[in-house]
């Protein structure tokens, strides 16, 4: 049946999208499935809970050049049930202090208050009037994204009298008529609020399932800022929001892998209570390797670490490099993690590196990387010890919403200058030293956009780059063509991609990184977002929701 729908619109809609005539075209035939679909969608995501980042910036023109002014970080946990909002995570500081910055930002004459929750509802078109009577459908054409085809509609509301109507294209893959991706603006405003401009990604877990993904939002120049501010500034500003842990639960000890136990009567069970369990060395090491086993398992329970895999792995490739190079011995070895958020930061417990996605995607190369690391492997040289504060079970009971109250993980700057030093003097006799000039013109351009981009380079647990990565060390000899000169800092997204169902990161199969112009280099911003869309087909999907911590 399926094939019979997708092959009568092919052959009635090769033409005009839509006919003149009053015979019902297969494409109107098509749309109350769409219209259907939807709603299931809607009611399926109900019960889920994924974290959701909104990362936003605003520019402005500078002698006809756009350039970053300020920007807005905001983390929750999305809730899409009983109306589509962010529950946001709780900050560092007091509740009344966060709201007293926030207060006195939205009384500056050229700022505009954003509402994380305004950001979620761009996942769906808009699930409680999505129907035939608030909505008129229009086929225009066939289009792939990725490996999967899909039928193009435009989407204009049936009235302008009622704000908050989406206005703008879908996208509908041609197996189960789901929106995958749509388009457009929520039509209406007033003096308090506005729609942004958005384009809604989705992705495939299999079961059927599609997710929201990713979403670029902007305007290029949208009245500021309220009759009340006597401002009419034109805001120019474009933000990203990211979706993950659709489906968290625990890597291992699940109710899976217990259901999957066999008991072998055979096999002889060995009693090792008499063994020998180590000196008190070994011992020691195992109780510090344990609170970091504990605490990084509790991130990628929550969904904030993302579990290990190939980034993790090339992530240690490195610091084997740095500690090869030096003849750095450490026991228990390093091990390195991938916090989830964009923020530009790092952190070490014990001997665990923990990066963050925003930090590696913006990092040019891999020397910048290794600087990153070389950074914190000092820490872990110079400190002699680990942290064995989440040895104790108890210190490790904690929901993503608590991190920021519950984590912080920082350094003295005496600390931070003799990790630089140590770092610089490692780098110098490492396989990266002919071309350190890469680090030299990312610090510098990390600390001259600092003031453009502080929320982005605002530590939720770690140490913000702004202090790690220190290139003063480094000799600048003069004809050196390396001194100095190198590839920019990437745009945020430039390296890795999140699974938002099972929250795992990997690497983009060809990273972009174009010096050949101006133009085409934008350090730390954010660009529009074309996700290559596939079908799962085979996911042992877990029945576990996310759990509201």
């Amino acid at each position: 049946m399926r094939i019979r729908w997708i092959y009568c619109l092919f052959l009635l809609l090769g033409a005009p999208p839509v006919r003149a005539t009053g015979e019902t075209s297969a494409a109107e035939q098509l749309v109350p499935k769409i219209v259907d679909r939807e709603h299931q969608v809607a009611k399926d995501l109900e019960r889920f809970h994924p974290i959701v980042e909104t990362y936003l910036q605003v520019t402005k023109l500078q002698e006809g050049e756009s350039s970053l002014w300020y920007d807005r970080h905001f983390i929750s946990l999305a809730e899409f049930a009983g109306g589509l909002r962010a529950e946001r995570f709780k900050s560092r500081h007091m509740a009344v202090w966060r709201s007293v910055e926030e207060y006195s930002e939205s009384l500056s004459p050229v700022s505009l208050e954003y509402d994380p929750s305004g950001f979620v509802a761009m996942a769906y078109p808009e699930p409680s009037t999505f129907d035939l009577e608030h909505y008129r459908f229009q086929y225009l054409t066939t289009e792939s994204l990725g490996d999967v085809r899909c039928l193009v509609f435009q989407v204009t509301p049936a009235s302008f009298r009622k704000g908050g109507l989406f206005d703008g294209r879908i996208w509908v893959e041609d197996q189960q008529f789901t929106i995958v991706r749509f388009n457009g603006v929520y039509r209406g405003s007033n003096m308090t609020g506005k729609y942004f401009h958005f384009d809604s990604w989705r992705v495939n877990t299999g079961q059927n399932r599609w997710v929201p993904a990713v979403i670029y939002s902007g305007e290029a120049g949208l009245p500021c800022c309220g009759f009340w501010k006597l401002n009419w500034t034109k805001i120019r500003f474009q933000a990203r929001t990211d979706f993950w842990g659709y489906d968290l639960h625990p890597s291992s000890g699940s109710n899976q892998e217990l259901s999957k136990i066999v008991v072998d009567p055979s096999s002889p069970v060995r009693d090792e209570a008499f063994g020998d369990a180590g000196g008190p060395i070994d011992q020691l090491h195992a109780w510090e390797r344990q609170g970091e086993e504990n605490l990084s398992g509790q991130l990628e329970r929550i969904g904030l670490v993302s579990p290990a895999g190939e980034v993790e792995e090339a992530l240690q490739t490195v610091v084997k490099n740095l500690e090869t190079a030096n003849k750095i011995s450490l026991e228990p070895e390093i091990r390195c993690r991938v916090l989830l958020t964009s923020n530009l930061e790092s952190a070490v417990v014990g001997h665990t590196i923990i990066l963050s996605r925003g930090l590696i995607d913006v990092l040019p190369d891999e020397t910048a990387l290794a600087s990153v690391l070389a950074h914190n492997l000092a820490h872990v040289v110079i400190d002699g010890y680990a942290n064995t504060r989440f040895s104790w079970a108890n210190e490790n009971i904690f929901g993503p919403k608590d991190v920021e109250r519950k984590l912080r993980f920082v350094h003295t700057r005496k600390q931070e200058e003799q990790a630089s030093s140590l770092a610089a003097e490692w780098m110098l006799n490492s396989p990266y030293k002919d071309s350190l000039g890469s680090v030299t013109r990312f610090a510098e351009e990390l600390h001259s956009d600092s003031h453009h981009i502080g929320r982005l380079l605002a530590g939720n647990i770690g140490e913000s780059a702004y202090d790690t990565v220190d290139a003063s060390k480094f000799p600048i000899e003069e004809g050196n063509p390396n001194s100095g000169t190198g590839v920019r800092a990437l745009a945020l997204g430039s390296r890795i991609t999140i699974d938002p169902w099972t929250s795992k990161v990997a690497f983009r199969i060809a990273p972009e990184i174009r010096t050949d112009s101006e133009a085409n280099s934008r350090p730390f911003e954010i660009t529009s977002i074309s996700p290559y869309l596939r079908l799962v087909y085979n996911n042992s999907e877990s029945e576990t929701t996310s759990a509201k911590n």
